[in-house]
């Protein structure tokens, strides 16, 4: 993993956490999916629910060929990820994104809720060019098609008030 802004990295760069109150921060991954079928598993570490402010976590990849605006910018653009956070209200939401002008996947359920301790896995079929959603071995089937040639994981932490932090660890 290769990190920008508040992210720390830890346990042989395979943990990161966002100690920031403010900032958030983002993580890009090396390895480059263009071909085959490709399975992440990310651990939820620590996700705080107390938070006054959003507070949440991104996981997904990013096209390739929109890594360099993401790692200079943090632009979002050519992501297609999974979206958990905790708003002002204490409501999780759950989105499904593809970026460019795109809209929400439809076929995901709107309460899906993401706590500590869950295993969320991303499953990339390059060959068909999908990409698929599991929490704790609970496939929640195919969330968009159509992915780009090549991409590259990706994170987004929020940064949190209090002692607990967002904190995430590849497995």
């Amino acid at each position: 993993m290769n990190y920008q802004n508040a992210i720390k990295l830890k346990n042989q760069n395979q943990t990161a956490w966002n100690p920031s109150k403010q900032i958030s921060g983002r993580i890009l991954g090396k390895t480059q999916y263009s071909t085959g079928k490709h399975k992440i598993k990310i651990k939820i570490d620590q996700f705080p629910n107390n938070s006054t402010k959003s507070n949440g976590i991104i996981l997904g990849v990013i096209n390739t060929e929109d890594r360099e605006n993401f790692i200079k910018n943090g632009d979002f653009e050519g992501t297609y990820y999974f979206d958990t956070y905790w708003n002002q209200n204490l409501l999780q939401s759950l989105k499904v994104k593809k970026e460019k002008g795109k809209k929400y996947s439809e076929k995901y359920p709107k309460n899906i809720k993401l706590k500590e301790n869950d295993i969320l896995e991303i499953l990339l079929d390059m060959d068909q060019k999908t990409i698929s959603f599991k929490i704790n071995k609970n496939n929640l089937g195919i969330a968009l098609k159509n992915l780009p040639k090549s991409v590259h994981f990706f994170a987004y932490l929020a940064g949190t008030k209090g002692n607990k932090k967002n904190q995430i660890t590849l497995i």
